[in-house]
């Protein structure tokens, strides 16, 4: 089934896309998939051109082959990672379905998720456009909070300031609760602080029987003796993946990929994770 451009994707702004590829047929196939889902796209053939492009002009988000001659995905995105023009750039590895994906060492270099080939356009579409929000909804948040830090010393602006905030959070939420994936924000105590709309299906709770629970009550594989650890490694790394297993409220456990992001908003420290079910994969 071919995913068409609706009135609500025409309406947003446009994205630009860098794609890295060796290959011209994927680059054609690609470009022509997202050009007609109406992103900007460039297209480049090999690692050392993907890397002057994205420092000339950085791009809202990057799909990068992996196996590539001369320098693989890993090492273009390890020294894109490495840059603070581009370092912030979502980053999409593409793999064939019979090529070795190294998980592990795809998010360890600062990869953000993957797609493989063949590639389904409804696919290419959901990973893209979820990472572009989420990235976003990062930027957004970054720019409230040194907007709310500027005012806060006058009590008017801070005021006002906070009503920013609180709007722009619950246009996060509108957002937020339309992913597919389960989407939490933990606090330094590992107490949820949001949850999605996905995050409550899945797991079969109310949104407020989550809020008042822990990481603790949902991952048996996530002890409160290692959370302060997990944090400050959080904290260090920026941004990780790894698997795990969550329980469901009916007792069902299902495997588990988070990838998680830290983030400090308003001198208070932040676990935010987007979880993808092993299952559905």
């Amino acid at each position: 089934m071919t995913l068409r451009m609706n009135d609500n994707l025409a309406q947003q702004p446009k994205a630009n896309i860098l794609v890295v590829d060796d290959t011209p047929d994927n680059l054609r196939l690609l470009s022509a998939m997202l050009t007609q889902l109406g992103y900007e796209v460039r297209r480049v053939i090999n690692g050392q051109t993907a890397l002057k492009t994205a420092q000339a002009a950085p791009p809202d988000l990057i799909l990068l082959d992996i196996m590539m001659p001369d320098m693989n995905g890993y090492e273009v995105c390890q020294h894109l990672k490495a840059s603070p023009l581009t370092r912030d750039i979502p980053i999409i590895f593409i793999s064939a379905l019979d090529e070795v994906l190294d998980k592990v060492k795809a998010f360890a270099v600062g990869g953000v998720d993957y797609i493989t080939k063949p590639f389904s356009e409804e696919e290419v579409f959901a990973r893209v456009e979820n990472n572009l929000t989420i990235r976003r909804l990062q930027k957004q948040l970054t720019e409230q909070n040194a907007r709310l830090q500027q005012e806060i010393s006058i009590s008017e602006a801070s005021r006002n300031a906070r009503q920013e905030v609180e709007t722009a959070l619950r246009l996060s939420q509108f957002y937020l609760d339309r992913f597919k994936d389960c989407v939490f924000f933990v606090n330094s105590e590992a107490q949820f602080v949001y949850v999605n709309e996905a995050a409550c299906l899945t797991l079969g709770y109310s949104r407020e029987q989550l809020l008042a629970m822990t990481v603790h009550d949902i991952d048996p594989n996530f002890p409160a003796a290692n959370w302060l650890s997990q944090i400050q490694e959080l904290k260090q790394q920026g941004s990780y993946t790894f698997e795990t297993t969550h329980l469901t409220q009916d007792g069902r456990e299902i495997s588990v990929e988070v990838t998680g992001d830290y983030l400090e908003f308003n001198g208070q420290e932040y676990f935010c994770s987007s979880v993808r079910y092993i299952s559905q994969l």
